[in-house]
């Protein structure tokens, strides 16, 4: 397989051949039908060495069909290419053809996965799983903690806590009820994706998800929520969950396969009106590729996008 590297490089020959010796739509009617590639994957040069952010959308938990497109184009905005994986229908009721362009993920410099409970077939199973194993960038917002959900007779049965615990740096364990209240944690706040982020607090429409930390990941932001008291039993323990829990909400990590990894429970949509964290999720992706920080003074869109999922249906007539 070719790599983000040479498919870069064999871009850029393309290119320079298009110019020099062919028409460019003969030569972009030959790439399309043996390659299967879109004709603008390399109509400029200078495109190939913007790194590429996939999104994987695999989920209309939060609506994130309608918060990642807006937030991909925010990131060209910033010198990325971006493209966004998704199939037809709910992918939490499929089995077959979930994401059927996650072959995206061989040219991917990092990918950011907004999921829950999939049931990915082997074929597309192998792509993630080859991704996370080559040690590039992982993104994961709100329900990313528990991208699947293979019964317990599945030999992936393992990887519905793993996912989380093993690409981002917690599992998932149950959230609260309330809006959550948000405080930076101060002493990380030089970290590269605190860059600029100007609200020491704030409040989430989303409700707080607890987390458990593994060795090495760094918070840099807490959230407090309130809810029922209660008991639990998990995959991996039991705990107690008190009626008022503070827990971390965004963190940095490296992961066991030496990749550079960002999880934050934000992800509601009414988050991506908040400036603070559209910046510090527009630094993380720049930060997981060695990509330079945006200025303190560059202008950081925010959007005003409603939940569609949980919209109440109109009542029956009787």
């Amino acid at each position: 397989m070719m790599t983000n590297k040479h498919w870069r490089k064999f871009a850029v020959a393309v290119e320079n051949f298009i110019q020099m010796f062919v028409p460019r739509k003969i030569i972009a009617l030959i790439v399309v039908i043996t390659m299967g590639v879109s004709p603008s994957g390399f109509a400029n040069a200078d495109d190939v060495d913007k790194p590429h952010a996939a999104f994987i959308l695999g989920t209309l938990h939060y609506s994130p069909e309608l918060t990642m497109p807006v937030f991909a184009e925010e990131l060209e905005r910033f010198g990325f290419q971006t493209t966004l994986i998704r199939g037809e229908g709910d992918p939490e009721k499929k089995t077959r053809n979930v994401l059927p362009n996650l072959g995206e993920l061989e040219n991917a410099d990092v990918v950011i996965f907004f999921s829950r409970f999939m049931q990915l077939p082997d074929e597309e199973w192998r792509i993630v799983e080859d991704y996370l194993k080559s040690g590039k960038a992982v993104i994961g917002l709100r329900t990313a903690n528990h991208s699947f959900k293979y019964g317990k007779d599945h030999p992936r049965y393992d990887w519905n806590v793993d996912f989380g615990r093993r690409a981002l740096g917690t599992p998932y364990i149950v959230h609260q009820s309330s809006a959550t209240d948000i405080k930076v944690v101060p002493e990380n706040l030089g970290h590269p994706i605190m860059s600029h982020v100007t609200k020491r607090e704030w409040v989430s429409p989303g409700t707080l998800y607890l987390a458990r930390l593994e060795p090495g990941c760094v918070p840099l932001v807490v959230g407090t929520g309130k809810g029922k008291a209660r008991y639990l039993k998990r995959q991996f323990g039991e705990m107690d969950v008190k009626a008022i829990e503070t827990a971390p909400v965004a963190w940095a990590w490296e992961n066991e396969w030496g990749g550079k990894s960002f999880y934050t429970s934000f992800g509601h949509p009414g988050d991506f009106a908040e400036e603070s964290f559209n910046r510090m999720l527009l630094n993380a992706v720049c930060w997981s590729v060695d990509h330079p920080i945006p200025a303190k003074g560059a202008k950081i869109n925010t959007w005003k996008i409603e939940r569609v999922d949980k919209k109440k249906r109109p009542a029956r007539a009787r």
